[in-house]
């Protein structure tokens, strides 16, 4: 909800702002390629910071469970702390997978000082490889 009401806000206060004239900012291609590196760096951030945090709670959550087990916690109360059917593990090697091959797109696009439409197909084979490999990992691991 909160998320929602600020979104409103923001976007709220952008139009207050163009409320003197007929601006459109997609039309000045320097406004435009300032927007989408904002909006770029803010989906890196967003995908480090939560790559972090599952990082951070699966070492937690197993540190937890290594707690449980030495103390010697009873299974009924074992059972209600942790739920069963997670995949934190599965999450992790996920984002490891697809931020690794991010990193080497983007080596790749700043050695060959790509742009445009290069340097997204490089960030899309990328991101597909990613995947890829996470897929091919998680069927050798789990078969």
């Amino acid at each position: 909800m909160k998320k929602i009401f600020t979104f409103i806000i923001l976007l709220s206060a952008t139009k207050v702002t163009h409320a003197q004239g007929n601006y459109y900012p997609l039309s000045d291609k320097g406004t435009f390629e300032e927007m989408m590196r904002s909006v770029v760096i803010l989906l890196m951030v967003y995908l480090v910071t939560s790559f972090i945090l599952s990082m951070i709670k699966l070492f937690l959550d197993n540190r937890l469970k290594t707690k449980i087990v030495e103390i010697g916690t009873p299974e009924e109360v074992v059972a209600q702390l942790i739920p069963a059917g997670r995949n934190e593990k599965k999450n992790g090697l996920k984002w490891f997978c697809v931020l690794t091959t991010v990193a080497i797109g983007l080596g790749i696009t700043g050695f060959y000082q790509a742009a445009g439409i290069y340097a997204l197909t490089i960030m899309t084979f990328s991101l597909a490889i990613g995947f890829l490999s996470y897929f091919l990992l998680i069927r050798h691991l789990y078969n």
